[in-house]
């Protein structure tokens, strides 16, 4: 039986004493933290990293029948996670609608966005077979607070419930939808990027990939937060992290595996981003992996092959840091440093959309 959900009170004290165990010296942290902890070029994961990353190792399901267990607990942490982060933001629970039916999403407006201005659809992660507004709220709050931009998080059809495409065909449908109903969210016309983290980060680069395919509304601006964008690939990183950091490769991708159902499709550009043999013209992207992450490699082929297509792409590597980072920046402080980048990243690139649709300008359709 799953625990129970913890109200705003009881969320923000499991928060603070959280913030309060990850800042607690290395040798207190250390039966926490497990053994030192080296990468593949002598780099040590500080202690609190490593404290952050074996909490979410142990959540980890060992196969599907965990699934229901797993889901619950990411539903339930997410406001743990977020604390009292964003305290001043506005936030709007709503729908979307994705390709197949309604859709949850939630709107987080910064308490002085008054007019028409930059919105970030964001996509969660979760492996697609995971995760959700709950899950990702201290992500997104952190996003729009930190940022002071617009944020939209939006749920897509979970797997193994609903096979691929489903999870990228909702991720166009939604931010279509947005695009062609801007007002809704406060939006102005011309400046709608996408993000994502992990899956939600493959999915909001194929969303730029369809538009460009397709010749309707370009995203603004693309922020990759540890993209998944070869599922079937190789790389060092995969055999360097690939077990004991959070993803364990067998687990995942295995004949067994959690997203086994999307294997057959490894090479889809539609699945497999860096497969696509047509990037150039893609929006300006942002690509953020972590030193200790086994889709580093991937992410930051991804960002070179846009680089040598023209794209206007930046590429930021977090060397301390592992998959899933982005969701602990309100309670651990190398988490927190990360993403407070990240959000000025997201602050500087949207306010350069403004400059891009100047007056006199013709105001692009996204």
């Amino acid at each position: 039986m799953a625990a129970p959900r913890l109200g705003p009170r009881g969320a923000r004290a499991a928060s603070a004493m959280l913030r309060g165990v990850f800042a607690l010296p290395g040798p207190l942290l250390r039966p926490m933290a497990g053994p030192r902890v080296h990468g593949d070029d002598g780099r040590e994961l500080p202690a609190s990293s490593r404290a952050v990353m074996r909490l979410i190792q142990k959540q980890m399901p060992s196969g599907l029948h965990q699934l229901g267990r797993l889901r619950a607990d990411s539903e339930r942490g997410g406001p743990i996670l977020a604390g009292r982060e964003g305290r001043g933001l506005r936030t709007t629970d709503t729908t979307v609608p994705g390709a197949a039916g309604p859709l949850k999403a939630r709107l987080y407006e910064p308490a002085d966005a008054t007019g028409p201005g930059p919105l970030l659809v964001f996509f969660h992660g979760g492996g697609w077979i995971l995760g959700g507004v709950d899950s990702h709220e201290p992500v997104c709050r952190f996003l729009a607070a930190r940022s002071g931009v617009r944020v939209l998080s939006a749920e897509y059809r979970l797997a193994p419930e609903h096979g691929f495409p489903a999870q990228y065909d909702d991720a166009l449908a939604v931010f279509r939808h947005v695009v062609d109903t801007p007002e809704a969210f406060g939006a102005e016309p011309g400046r709608i990027g996408v993000g994502g983290d992990s899956a939600g980060g493959n999915l909001a680069a194929a969303v730029g990939h369809a538009a460009l395919r397709s010749g309707t509304a370009l995203p603004a601006w693309t922020l990759l937060i540890y993209p998944a964008t070869d599922i079937g690939g190789s790389y060092p990183s995969r055999d360097a992290y690939g077990k004991g950091f959070v993803i364990d490769t067998e687990t995942w991708t295995g004949p067994d595996g959690l997203i086994s159902g999307f294997m057959p499709h490894a090479d889809d550009p539609r699945l497999s981003v860096l497969h696509d043999p047509d990037v150039a013209g893609l929006p300006p992207t942002h690509v953020v992996t972590g030193g200790f992450d086994p889709l580093r490699d991937e992410g930051e082929a991804y960002a070179a092959r846009l680089r040598e297509a023209g794209v206007d792409v930046s590429a930021k590597r977090y060397d301390l840091l592992f998959h899933g980072f982005a969701s602990f920046a309100c309670v651990e402080r190398h988490c927190a440093a990360a993403m407070a980048e990240i959000a000025a990243e997201v602050r500087r690139a949207m306010a350069a959309t403004k400059a891009a649709a100047a007056p006199g300008d013709e105001v692009p359709a996204a």
